[in-house]
């Protein structure tokens, strides 16, 4: 007796005969497609995020670059007691170390570099470690500011810069009234 298949039966065998799953091409290329997608996905928040962080930095330092050079823009340009010092530096008698507190005229904070960058009293500001904070005091010439002035200057031009791990972060500029007790604003030789 020859067995026939009943018509339910019949047509779950039709039925799983012309449908069909996935085939490992298929998964493979799927897979793969996927993988690219992924990668690329996790490169651009990786560069997002180096954007993000080298934004911060630069914001950070612009911060501590004005916060010392409005420091320095406060004093007077030359020492209260001696009028203009033959050379940029700090007077006699003036803490050679961090501590800025009797620092009392511009020149004083000539080639000074602190790292990581110091308060006034000298304590480390928490959270800038690798960090280096430098100013540069040129005299200029009152005829032609580009060109500086050894002996004595009509205008003083401040320059802060801070870095990180020895990449230049950002850099401030300002000019101070090179005015002395005997001559008065932008006169000098």
């Amino acid at each position: 007796m020859l067995f026939k298949p009943s018509g339910k039966y019949r047509e779950y065998r039709s039925y799983f005969r012309h449908t069909r799953g996935f085939s490992q091409i298929e998964v493979a290329a799927s897979t793969a497609l996927m993988s690219v997608l992924m990668i690329a996905t996790m490169a651009s928040i990786a560069a997002s995020r180096r954007r993000a962080t080298a934004e911060m930095n630069r914001l950070q330092g612009q911060l501590l670059a004005t916060e010392l050079l409005t420091e320095i823009m406060s004093l007077p340009a030359c020492d209260p007691q001696s009028g203009p010092p033959a050379t940029l530096g700090r007077e006699s008698g003036e803490t050679n170390g961090s501590i800025r507190t009797n620092w009392d005229d511009v020149d004083d904070y000539h080639n000074v570099t602190e790292s990581p960058p110091k308060s006034r009293s000298g304590t480390d500001i928490p959270g800038f470690p690798g960090w280096t904070r430098s100013t540069v005091i040129e005299r200029l010439r009152s005829a032609d500011w580009t060109q500086t002035n050894a002996s004595y200057a009509s205008v003083y031009r401040i320059t802060v810069s801070l870095s990180r791990n020895n990449q230049t972060i950002t850099t401030v500029t300002a000019f101070k009234n090179g005015d002395t007790r005997t001559v008065g604003p932008l006169q000098g030789p």
